[in-house]
């Protein structure tokens, strides 16, 4: 499944939510601002960094998966038409 980073701000407040930590708690956690979580949960963090991120979901038992997409169908920059 493909998640825009405003979506994945939404699982972390819930999940974040559902096991009783505070946004404070997670950020000490995670080592992270609580800042950062805020704009992460507000879906205002255009810039967080993948490190970041990945601390902030090993804190809530959640992972962040990379995959390939099938390209089927997209014109390729340089390839002919």
């Amino acid at each position: 499944m493909i998640m825009k980073l405003s979506e994945i701000g939404q699982v972390v407040r819930a999940n974040r939510k559902a096991l009783g930590f505070s946004q404070q708690t997670l950020a000490e956690r995670a080592h992270v601002s609580r800042f950062t979580l805020i704009k992460l949960e507000n879906g205002s963090a255009s810039d967080i960094q993948l490190k970041t991120l990945a601390a902030i979901l090993a804190e809530l038992r959640l992972k962040l998966t990379v995959s390939e997409i099938p390209v089927s169908g997209v014109q390729i920059l340089g390839e002919d038409q």
